[in-house]
C-alpha cells in the first residue's frame, strides 16, 4: 500500500491500540505469529515499518510473554523487523473488569445506543482506570525509550483517559485519538454516574486532535462535553475545543479500506474458482445468493435480518426457492453473557426456518459461524447477488465498502442500513430501516427484483466513491490534520 510523503512520518510515532498487530502463539510443539483479523491491523501496519515506530498493545497471545523481552518488547513483523511492540501484560481480572467490564458492558453499548445492556459497576471503572494507567505508562517509557517529542496515536473507545495522562507527563507530545465506534448524545452519555462522565471527557481533551468517523458523531461529542464541562468553548468555525487553558481540535475521516486489495483478492483464480463453488452450491439456475458478513453482535442486526426473511417468506411464498441467504457471522466476545445469548438465540432461528421452510432441493439460510480468512470473504462477496449490511447502530461498517471493491465486474445491489457510519457516503446503496420489519423485507425484494441496469447504475457510482476515498486517503488526512493540528495548537495555547 502506497504511503504519503508527509512530515507526520518524521516524527517519532507510538501508535496505542487494544488490538495488536501480531500476536505469537503455542501451535504444535512451536510457536506460531498470526496477525489478528481486522483491516485496522493492516492499515497501520505498514504505516509502523516506515517509521520504525512502536505499537503498545494488550498482549492476547498465549505465547506473547516467551518471546518478548523483559520490557514486554519485540521486533515485529518476524520476517522482517521494521519496528517495535510493546505489550503490556493484563491480569485476568484486568481483562475481566476493564475490557469485559467497563469497555465492551458500559461503553460499548451506550455508544450503540443499547441503553438497556448498559451494565456499569464500580469495581469495572476501577479496572478501567487501572488499565488506562497501565498503557499510559507503558506509552510514556516508550518515548521516554526513543527520546523526542513523539506523535501518540491512539485508539478508540478502551483509552478514552490516557491522552490526558500522557499529557500531564509529556507536555510537548502531539497526542491524537480515533473515536471508532458512535459517540452518543447527551442523553445517553448521561446515564454513566457524573464522576466518570467529567473523568472520560477530560481525558480525551488531553488530545490535540479528536477525530470522528461522522459530523453526527462528533456533534454528540461537543454536545456532551458542553453538559458535561459548561466552562469548556466550542468554536464551530474552526473546529477547536478551549477548556483550561487548552485547545483541541474536532475533526470527521470517515474510514475506509485498501481497495485495490480487496480488488485484487477477488480477482484472483482461486477466490473466482470458490466464487463459482458457492454459487453452484447455493445459487444454481436462476437462484439468488444474498449475503451477509457481520461479527455475532447484537449491533448488527442480525436477529432482525431474521425476522424480515421470516416474514417474506410467510407473506410472499412464491419468494421461498428464489435465493439463499448465507450469513457469515464469526464469533464475538463469547465470555460476555449477553453474546452469548445471542448466539444461541441466532443458532435456533436459522435451525427453526429452515425447518419450516426448506425443500428437497433448498435450504433457505446457510449459517457459516467461524472465522474466515479474506480470500474466503473476497470469494463470498464475488459470489453474491445481493449484499445486506442491517446495523441498528455501527460507527463505520467496512463490510459494506469490502463487498463493492469485490465488484469489479460492477453488478450486485448493497442493502445498506440507515444506521451505518457508511451511509453517509454511499447514498447509491439500498436504504433499509431493519427496525421496520415489513419495510425491511419489502426491501429485500426491491433489491432482488432491481433490474440489472439499474443495479449496474447503482454499483458504478458506488464503486467510485469508494475507489475515490481508500485507506490510503484517510491514513493521509487524517494524520496530516493531526500535525497540522499540533502546528497551530501552539499558537491557540499562546493567545489562551
Amino acid at each position: 500500500m502506497p504511503l504519503p510523503n508527509l512530515p507526520y512520518l518524521d516524527r517519532p510515532l507510538i501508535l496505542l491500540s487494544n488490538r495488536e498487530p501480531y500476536e505469537h502463539v503455542h501451535r504444535g510443539g512451536g510457536i506460531e505469529v498470526r496477525p489478528p483479523a481486522g483491516g485496522l491491523v493492516s492499515a497501520l501496519d505498514p504505516i509502523l515499518r516506515r517509521t520504525h515506530g512502536t505499537w503498545v498493545a494488550w498482549a492476547s497471545g498465549n505465547a506473547d510473554r516467551t518471546v518478548a523481552d523483559d520490557f514486554g518488547r519485540v521486533s515485529v513483523p518476524p520476517e522482517d523487523p521494521a519496528y517495535t511492540l510493546r505489550r503490556v501484560w493484563l491480569s485476568e481480572d484486568d481483562v475481566e473488569g476493564f475490557y469485559l467490564g467497563f469497555a465492551n458492558s458500559a461503553l460499548w453499548p451506550l455508544c450503540h445506543l443499547f441503553v438497556s445492556m448498559v451494565d456499569v459497576r464500580r469495581s469495572n471503572w476501577k479496572s478501567y482506570v487501572r488499565a488506562n494507567a497501565l498503557f499510559s505508562a507503558a506509552v510514556v517509557q516508550e518515548a521516554e525509550r526513543i527520546g523526542g517529542a513523539p506523535m501518540v496515536w491512539v485508539h478508540d473507545y478502551h483509552f478514552a483517559l490516557v491522552p490526558a495522562t500522557i499529557r500531564r507527563t509529556i507536555p510537548g507530545a502531539l497526542i491524537h485519538q480515533f473515536w471508532h465506534i458512535p459517540f452518543p448524545p447527551p442523553d445517553v452519555f448521561g446515564i454513566l454516574p457524573l464522576g466518570v462522565q467529567g473523568a472520560l471527557i477530560r481525558g480525551l481533551l488531553g488530545n490535540d486532535l479528536m477525530e470522528f468517523q461522522t459530523d453526527g458523531y462528533a456533534r454528540n461529542f461537543v454536545d456532551c462535553l458542553s453538559r458535561v464541562l459548561p466552562d469548556a468553548r466550542f468554536d464551530a468555525d474552526e473546529a477547536r475545543i478551549e477548556f483550561e487553558g487548552r485547545a483541541t481540535r474536532v475533526g470527521v475521516f470517515p474510514i475506509s479500506i485498501d481497495v485495490a486489495e480487496w480488488a485484487r483478492l477477488a480477482a484472483l483464480p482461486r477466490t473466482i474458482e470458490m466464487s463459482d463453488t458457492l454459487r453452484q452450491r447455493y445459487a444454481p439456475g436462476a437462484r439468488q445468493l444474498v449475503v451477509s458478513v457481520d461479527r455475532m453482535d447484537y449491533t448488527k442486526g442480525i436477529v432482525r435480518r431474521l425476522r424480515a426473511l421470516e416474514h417474506m417468506w410467510r407473506s410472499e411464498p412464491e419468494r421461498r426457492g428464489t435465493f439463499t441467504m448465507l450469513l457469515v457471522a464469526t464469533p464475538s466476545r463469547t465470555d460476555i453473557p449477553v453474546y452469548a445469548r445471542l448466539e444461541h438465540d441466532v443458532l435456533d432461528q436459522i435451525v427453526r426456518l429452515n425447518d419450516e421452510f426448506r425443500t428437497l432441493d433448498w435450504t433457505p439460510i446457510v449459517l457459516v459461524h467461524d472465522n474466515v480468512d479474506a480470500d474466503l470473504l473476497a470469494a463470498v462477496y464475488r459470489a453474491a447477488d445481493v449484499c445486506v449490511v442491517s446495523s441498528l447502530q455501527d460507527g463505520m461498517n467496512l463490510v459494506a465498502k469490502e463487498f463493492i471493491a469485490c465488484r469489479t465486474n460492477g453488478t450486485g445491489v448493497l442493502v445498506l442500513s440507515r444506521f451505518a457510519g457508511a451511509a453517509d457516503e454511499l447514498s447509491s446503496a439500498l436504504p433499509v430501516n431493519p427496525f421496520f420489519i415489513d419495510a425491511f423485507a419489502d426491501t429485500l425484494g426491491v433489491a432482488l427484483d432491481m433490474p440489472a441496469q439499474e443495479r449496474a447504475s447503482r454499483m458504478a457510482q458506488l464503486r467510485h466513491r469508494v475507489s475515490n476515498a481508500t485507506i490510503e486517503d484517510w491514513l493521509d488526512s487524517i494524520l496530516s490534520a493531526a500535525e497540522a493540528a499540533g502546528r497551530t495548537l501552539k499558537a491557540d495555547a499562546a493567545a489562551l
